[in-house]
């Protein structure tokens, strides 16, 4: 017992006896710390007994300040936490995950600026030739023409020479009855007048709504047939009238037809008015 108390250090023994004396300084208080002590130094070891090394026989120095052969003090408190230590460095990037599924699709967006036109590409190759389309209708023609010849060689003055031989009146828009030609499509006409002079001389003249628009003269030589012709492009209105006369008096009316010598008058028309 006495080698336990030896081997504490002096103020943990101190403490020890103030913890299990207290302030009671009898001799009946010391006999029972004497008690209590002797059964703490059989259940706490002996200082000596941490201080030896892993040599046998071998004990270490005591530390500066324990007193010699004395009990150890009882435990202290738990010390308070420490204050966080500091972050410690990033770690290495992970593997890559997986990918995920597909978002939803996003409302659409405004339209954007027309851009800039590009350059013209290349000329491409001829397409394939399509089908024949179906017939169409087949535009309406206008048409309006004569051609007469006189069969006698008597005419009037001033009046519409009457060429009955008809060559060519389809449309009937010449009046033979009157020696008219009679507009029945308003548009551009051409006229034409060949004409045999034989006796005396000639002078005729084509109208157009009792208006002389073209005259044509010759001068008879004795013995000979002459000709005479005239041409002109006329406009007419529907119901204009065109029509050949002799001109003046009776002296110029040397027109001349026979078996094998005509005179005639022609006309048709050219364009029709669009309107």
């Amino acid at each position: 017992m006495s080698t336990r108390l030896l081997g504490l250090d002096c103020p943990l023994l101190t403490s020890i006896l103030t913890a299990v004396c207290g302030s009671d300084p009898t001799p009946e208080g010391l006999r029972m710390l004497l008690l209590r002590a002797v059964l703490l130094l059989l259940v706490l070891p002996s200082r000596s007994q941490d201080t030896t090394t892993e040599e046998p026989g071998v004990l270490l120095p005591l530390p500066k300040g324990v007193c010699t052969g004395w009990m150890a003090g009882i435990p202290g408190h738990p010390g308070h936490n420490g204050t966080p230590g500091r972050d410690g460095r990033d770690g290495a990037p992970g593997e890559k995950g997986e990918k995920g599924d597909a978002g939803l699709v996003g409302p659409k967006g405004d339209t954007g600026e027309t851009g800039v036109t590009g350059v013209e590409g290349p000329r491409g190759f001829p397409g394939v030739q399509g089908r024949k389309g179906e017939p169409g209708e087949s535009a309406y023609v206008y048409r309006s023409a004569f051609s007469v010849g006189l069969e006698t060689r008597v005419t009037v003055p001033n009046v519409p020479i009457r060429f009955t031989k008809i060559f060519y009146n389809q449309q009937n828009h010449y009046d033979d009855t009157t020696g008219k030609f009679h507009c029945n499509i308003p548009g551009l006409y051409y006229f034409s007048y060949h004409i045999t002079v034989y006796l005396k001389d000639m002078k005729v003249s084509l109208y157009k709504k009792d208006k002389a628009m073209l005259f044509t003269f010759d001068q008879y030589q004795e013995k000979d047939l002459d000709q005479a012709s005239g041409s002109v492009l006329l406009h007419l209105e529907m119901g204009d009238q065109v029509w050949l006369q002799v001109y003046g008096d009776g002296e110029h009316n040397g027109l001349y037809a026979d078996n094998v010598n005509d005179s005639t008058f022609t006309g048709f028309l050219l364009y029709h008015d669009i309107n």
